[in-house]
């Protein structure tokens, strides 16, 4: 499934919309990307983010606590500019995903400048042990009578998700965290059973493992890495992908009542899935690059994926990679990439958590 980025189409920006705190999202016309921006500091607590786009809508001007602001306007013809200001030192975090946007107003931690006597360092000590551990449930995807996509080695996606999950498993238990796996064997679970199960076990995470394929009659050239959070997005690949990924339950289920318990995603769950998301990419990325270095970025991206609807923590869907491919599709059956894919979704899980403890 290629994506056709329409570069030469004049960037447009739709809407601006302000949610939670210090957060705003920023609509446009076709997908952005960095190379669409630009952005510099004018001092300890006024930032500059300029787009080489046209502001459709009128000048907005949010307030946000702690005298924050973010202001957008078009300073010339060709560039739209956003503002980023606040009395109390902060810094900017900004997200891409697909049309979107997303620049987050954080505040600068204090750093301590007394000096830490043994007393206080053992103390410390004594709350590090004491605090749990982050716990984590893995998804192979598919299994049992559901094989999945069929790969160019004959091998089915079930298995190929399942020696994946193994080996995040034991890497994740290994930079200890407590690890629970929806199946760890060769069994048909529900989409609903999946999430059910985290929600059991109060999980931090969930992470759901897949491979991509495209149709017998389509073009064998897709290949590359993804990573989903859950949304009513419902972009031309997006579709495709959740619809593979959702024809287990989709006959079964009411397209309206899905629709509608969509419509109710709890949005600080989705900022944080898309964190995770943008951690977990970059995470795979990275590893797989050190001997592949043509491994292709798929992006991070949002959809409609059942298997993530009924889950009450930040969760992902990775696509680890086109089954279908002829390289690729041998690739990920190989157990030494698989375990720099497991490194990888690690490294980005510790990346999250090191921002979001």
């Amino acid at each position: 499934m290629s994506v056709i980025c329409a570069k030469t189409q004049a960037l447009k920006i739709l809407q601006v919309v302000p949610f939670g705190e210090g957060h705003i999202k920023v609509t446009f016309n076709r997908e952005v990307t960095s190379s669409d921006l630009k952005q510099y500091s004018l001092s300890a607590n006024r930032s500059i983010v300029d787009i080489k786009g046209i502001l459709t809508t009128q000048k907005k001007n949010y307030n946000f606590p702690n005298k924050a602001r973010i202001q957008i306007a078009q300073y010339n013809k060709t560039t739209a500019r956003i503002i980023l200001q606040a009395i109390q030192q902060r810094h900017y975090q900004i997200r891409f995903s697909q049309k979107n946007l997303y620049i987050e107003l954080k505040s600068k931690q204090k750093i301590q400048k007394e000096p830490v006597t043994p007393k206080q360092a053992k103390q410390a000590g004594k709350i590090q042990q004491a605090r749990p551990k982050k716990r984590i449930v893995i998804d192979a995807g598919h299994g049992g009578r559901d094989c999945g996509a069929l790969g160019v080695l004959r091998v089915c996606e079930k298995v190929v998700t399942l020696a994946v999950a193994r080996l995040l498993k034991d890497e994740l238990i290994k930079r200890g965290y407590a690890v629970y796996m929806t199946r760890d064997a060769d069994k048909y679970l529900g989409l609903r059973e999946r999430t059910n199960f985290a929600n059991d076990q109060r999980a931090d995470l969930f992470v759901s493992i897949h491979a991509n394929s495209v149709p017998k009659t389509s073009s064998k050239t897709a290949n590359g890495v993804e990573t989903y959070f859950l949304s009513t997005a419902r972009s031309e690949r997006a579709r495709r992908v959740a619809e593979k990924e959702n024809k287990d339950s989709i006959e079964v289920m009411n397209y309206f009542s899905k629709q509608t318990f969509l419509n109710f995603i709890n949005a600080h769950r989705l900022i944080a899935s898309n964190k995770l998301a943008i951690d977990i990419q970059g995470g795979i990325l990275n590893a797989l690059r050190q001997d592949y270095a043509q491994v292709l970025d798929g992006g991070v991206r949002e959809g409609p994926f059942w298997v993530l609807a009924g889950a009450l923590m930040p969760s992902v869907l990775i696509e680890i990679g086109y089954i279908s491919h002829p390289q690729e599709g041998r690739r990920i059956t190989h157990r030494e990439y698989q375990k720099l894919l497991a490194k990888g979704i690690a490294d980005g899980i510790a990346g999250y958590f090191a921002k979001n403890p």
